[in-house]
């Protein structure tokens, strides 16, 4: 018998200390996790930002009153407690795989304000060009180069005046429009080093409509790749060489304002293209950075400018779509400014018309956001 009881007692301390040493090792590993969240204040906005803040304050208080009323629908305590842990949502399966398959970061762009018919399948993309497309871009094709192509123009980029307000430049300077180029028809050939069919011909011409309409305009067509190439430096650091660009404009002209970087989408025809009174248009984006503090400014400006031109232009614009640090740069070059905009505009199929149209209906809409807010009119 005292042999059996010193047995069970060896057992019984035996299994309190493994125990023990159990329970410490949970506590570890979900405070490791835990901490590993890094509860920022974007991190807990994020979580919490479909939450109506009315509704769980009413459920809270009815949980220790229940003759205090509870407003809207039920709102799941476990869930959104859950979400905060752990960021994952449970009806969102984006964060439930976005970590382990790096390829579904894509998805993580938030949609801020969706155009009719915008889905999850119609994000905003831009593909990486190869290095060897890079290094020797596609050549246009002259017979697509119509007469309303924009004339290339000097680039005096270091001259800036009191009265120029926006600041026009591309970061992506080499995206371009396969209908515009000599043997390129899949959609990783879009590159091209002639300012005549990429996007630095639309800030061309957005330059020039601009100015028609009285306002200053500074247009900077810096070889962003080019830059890149000379300093051996990646295709991924592209905004980190646009950026030296927008410093060293403000720094020298203070009145800078409105700072407007073109872009092309690689989605398809379908889904860039829009059918207005008859006319086919480029569909655009706007993209907002949320990896700085105050891109609720930006983003109110972006989906203030979609708003007018959905009034005025139904369907040309695809929405507003926000992208944090997960999903691309996260910033843009957007913490210069508070009416800084990134504008995909069409994707790779689009014709020089449909941009052309686009830009136009572009400037129209600005000049008139811009006289507003300047407090003047048309010159």
């Amino acid at each position: 018998m005292h042999i059996s009881k010193l047995k069970y007692y060896f057992q019984y301390i035996y299994t309190t200390v493994l125990g023990v040493i159990l329970v410490f090792i949970l506590i570890s590993g979900a405070t490791t996790s835990l901490v590993s969240q890094k509860f920022s204040s974007d991190y807990i906005r994020e979580a919490l930002d479909k939450v109506d803040a009315t509704n769980l304050y009413s459920q809270l208080f009815n949980f220790e009153n229940h003759y205090f009323p509870k407003e809207g629908s039920a709102i799941s305590l476990s869930n959104l407690f859950f979400q905060v842990a752990t960021n994952i949502s449970l009806d969102d399966t984006r964060t439930l795989l976005g970590r382990e398959l790096p390829q579904l970061s894509f998805y993580h762009t938030k949609i801020i304000v969706a155009e009719e018919g915008t889905t999850i399948a119609q994000l905003p993309y831009e593909s990486t060009p190869s290095d060897e497309i890079l290094k020797n871009p596609k050549e246009a094709d002259e017979e697509k180069i119509t007469e309303d192509t924009p004339k290339s123009e000097d680039n005096n980029t270091n001259q800036t005046s009191s009265e120029k307000r926006v600041l026009i430049y591309q970061t992506h300077n080499l995206e371009s429009y396969l209908p515009l180029l000599k043997n390129a028809k899949d959609p990783d050939d879009a590159i091209s080093a002639d300012e005549r069919v990429s996007v630095v011909s639309l800030g061309t011409k957005l330059t020039s409509l601009l100015q028609n309409e009285g306002i200053g305009v500074q247009h900077d067509k810096t070889n962003m790749n080019q830059r890149l190439l000379d300093r051996k430096w990646k295709y991924t650091a592209s905004y980190n060489a646009s950026s030296e660009i927008v410093e060293t404009a403000m720094a020298e002209n203070k009145d800078l304002t409105y700072l407007i970087d073109i872009h092309r989408d690689s989605l398809r025809k379908d889904k860039t293209t829009a059918t207005i009174n008859g006319k086919s248009y480029a569909k655009i984006v706007f993209v907002v950075g949320e990896g700085y503090e105050g891109y609720e400014k930006n983003q109110a400006f972006a989906k203030k400018m979609h708003e007018e031109l959905a009034a005025k232009y139904p369907g040309i614009s695809r929405g507003v779509f926000g992208k944090s640090q997960d999903s691309g740069n996260g910033i843009y070059n957007q913490n210069y400014s508070d009416k800084a905009i990134l504008l995909e505009v069409g994707g790779v199929d689009n014709n020089q018309e449909e941009l052309n149209r686009t830009i136009e209906a572009f400037a129209d809409v600005f000049s008139e956001i811009y006289w507003e807010e300047n407090g003047a009119t048309e010159q």
